[in-house]
């Protein structure tokens, strides 16, 4: 009998069908996390859209919801993280308004703010409202911290999102940044669990496991080669296949006394890594979308323009 690790675990996708395999696969599910880029890679929308044409923002906001009411009854408390649809010039009221509608879709619902400024003003202003909110597109611990500072008092969970692959990209640790957070919110009050994000492999699992992290989301084919491993909870004495993927060829994170205490706004809030993943977000969506009079949002957002 496999043995659960502590750290929950969500799926990261758009796709039902996925959601159940991998709760099938491991016997449970706790959440998933959703993003616009994996909703437009969704099996069923993709073939829309080859067939159809392109979608109005109303209808693949419709898929959106249609998709994360499949999802829901099919996970945890953990929940499902739903992305709002921003920008780099998206201000906060606009990213609340659209984060309340999202938030009524499902009983389990959290609603993902990016770490930016106007990002951390939604959330501060979602958590006084009661809606649950999960801080994606985290590099760095400033951005943690702000992320801690911004939601105090949040009666429900605050999620933070440190993505560890993007950072192994650019050939820094990635799992560092979660290990830095942990030690960092130890000072703190247990408002925010971190959740592992961007996970490209089973080392990336296991280290988020010894790391402690409340919460990981990886996509289903890491689930998928975690359950060919065995289910291991450690790198410890692991198969040789786990064994491709170390730490030692990264650069190291440096850990920062940070003082959670300060305002939210007084912490360096900026990081390329987030500005790039906003926009990759954004041009996966708007790849969904028709440029055309058709559309009443386009029509709408062209009169506002006069």
């Amino acid at each position: 009998m496999k043995m659960k690790p502590a750290t929950k675990l969500l799926v990261d996708g758009g796709d039902p069908r996925e959601t159940r395999h991998i709760r099938d696969l491991l016997g449970y599910l706790d959440g998933q996390t959703t993003n616009p880029s994996l909703v437009a890679k969704n099996p069923e929308i993709h073939s829309r859209l080859v067939s159809q044409g392109k979608l109005s923002r109303a209808e693949a906001k419709q898929e959106y919801k249609r998709l994360v009411q499949a999802i829901a009854p099919l996970v945890g408390e953990a929940g499902v993280s739903i992305e709002v649809f921003s920008d780099l010039d998206t201000m906060a009221e606009e990213m609340v308004q659209e984060g309340r509608d999202m938030f009524s879709w499902v009983r389990n619902a959290y609603v993902k703010y990016p770490c930016t400024h106007e990002g951390l003003r939604a959330a501060e202003m979602s958590v006084r409202e009661g809606l649950r909110v999960n801080l994606t597109l985290c590099f760095s611990q400033h951005q943690a911290a702000g992320v801690y500072a911004a939601t105090k008092g949040s009666l429900a969970p605050v999620y933070v999102s440190p993505f560890v692959g993007r950072l192994d990209d650019i050939g820094i640790n990635g799992i560092d940044l979660v290990r830095n957070i942990k030690r960092m919110y130890q000072a703190g009050d247990g408002h925010v669990h971190v959740l592992a994000a961007s996970l490209r492999n089973v080392h990336h699992l296991l280290s988020s496991f010894a790391s402690h992290a409340e919460l990981a989301t990886a996509p289903g084919k890491v689930f998928e080669e975690w359950a060919r491993a065995g289910f291991p909870l450690s790198d410890e004495n692991d198969g040789s296949s786990l064994k491709n993927h170390r730490d030692g060829a990264l650069a190291p994170i440096v850990y920062e006394e940070v003082d959670l205490n300060a305002p939210w706004e007084s912490f360096d809030l900026k990081h390329e890594l987030t500005t790039e993943g906003i926009q990759k977000f954004v041009a996966d969506y708007e790849g969904m979308l028709r440029k055309s009079g058709a559309d009443p949002a386009l029509q709408e957002q062209s009169m506002r323009g006069r």
